[in-house]
């Protein structure tokens, strides 16, 4: 007969939503236009199915903005999801519909993960840095 000890200590149950902290709290996209042929859309926190609508929201904005790309740095980004990921394909996308382009400055282990298992056809275009962010938005424009 085996007897399972019970835990040395109680795991928690998850925190309810309204102590996990707002969308807003947990995610914060910064959105410039550092040049006329490039906007920059900075992104920090997690990006997931509780975060990915202002996410899209937020790089919405970009749209607004007439460079011919659009930059996505997700280097400070903790967590990348699918619905992050969904996200972001409808704004390239809308991009692509409108004769302009989006690239991403990877560099986390989540994000490149998730980008290189995805199969998304065309792959989304990765740059190291915003300097080779810069360099393609003047190619392209």
């Amino acid at each position: 007969m085996i007897v399972l000890a019970p835990p040395r200590q109680p795991i928690a149950p998850p925190a309810p939503a309204a102590k996990r902290g707002s969308p807003a709290d947990r995610l914060r996209v910064a959105v410039t236009h550092p040049g006329a042929a490039l906007t920059l859309c900075a992104v920090a926190g997690d990006v997931d199915g509780y975060t990915a609508e202002i996410f899209a929201r937020r790089l919405g904005a970009a749209l607004d903005l007439p460079a011919p790309l659009v930059a996505v740095d997700l280097s400070k980004v903790t967590f990348f999801g699918s619905a992050g990921l969904r996200a972001l394909l409808h704004i390239r996308a809308e991009l692509e519909g409108a004769g302009r382009s989006l690239c991403v400055l990877a560099g986390t282990p989540c994000v490149d993960r998730l980008l290189a298992v995805a199969a998304v056809e065309p792959p989304v275009r990765t740059v190291r840095d915003l300097a080779a962010a810069a360099a393609l938005a003047a190619r392209t424009s």
